[in-house]
């Protein structure tokens, strides 16, 4: 009976390879042993700097038009005009008294005006010291000797007499807050125009 059966498993066996063909084999093959081809990656290249997005025009006056927001900028700032730096009630003095391009209505920019002039396309090596560790994202219509950081219009009421103003620094483009008696490496940029920015605009 064992026989038989066996027999009859043989022969099913024989039935199912003879209709369906081996059963196919999921081992590697020869051509997938041994040492393959290195992968060699494209040579790195430097990217292109983006593009500057300040349009701005020389006016010929020590005064510079951004043609985008229609602001009027001193070309010169405090501290190449008068090689250092101004604390927050000098520079407040500084616009109250400029007559840059024959204008009276200079005035302390705000943050967000400071900031439509801050080009990250731009790497200048313009401050008063020239420091190349330091380079600023100011465009070079500008006067040399500039200061890295101004002062602005926004700043704190409060009951402390030194506190406290926000700052605009030129070399990654962030605001800071200071005491309005610190100067050091900062100045005032004055400008002129009749609608002040706000912050987003």
């Amino acid at each position: 009976m064992v026989g038989f059966f066996a027999k009859k498993l043989l022969l099913l066996l024989v039935l199912t390879l003879g209709l369906f063909g081996p059963a196919p084999c999921w081992s590697a093959g020869i051509d997938d042993i041994g040492p393959r081809d290195g992968y060699i990656a494209p040579q790195w290249q430097v990217p292109d700097k983006p593009k500057s997005r300040l349009k701005l025009r020389d006016n010929g006056d020590d005064t510079v038009t951004d043609l985008k927001t229609g602001l009027t900028w001193a070309r010169t700032d405090s501290y190449a005009d008068l090689k250092h730096c101004l604390n927050f009630y000098d520079s407040l003095q500084y616009v109250e008294n400029s007559t840059t391009g024959g204008y009276e209505d200079w005035r302390l920019p705000s943050i967000a005006e400071l900031a439509s002039i801050y080009d990250n396309a731009i790497d200048n090596i313009m401050a008063f010291d020239h420091d190349p560790e330091s380079p600023m994202s100011l465009h070079s219509i500008f006067t040399d000797g500039a200061a890295y950081w101004y002062w602005s219009s926004d700043f704190s009421k409060t009951k402390l007499t030194d506190c406290c103003g926000r700052t605009f620094y030129f070399v990654n483009g962030m605001s800071h807050i200071r005491r309005f008696t610190v100067c050091r490496h900062g100045g005032v940029r004055a400008v002129r125009g009749p609608n002040p920015m706000e912050p987003g605009e």
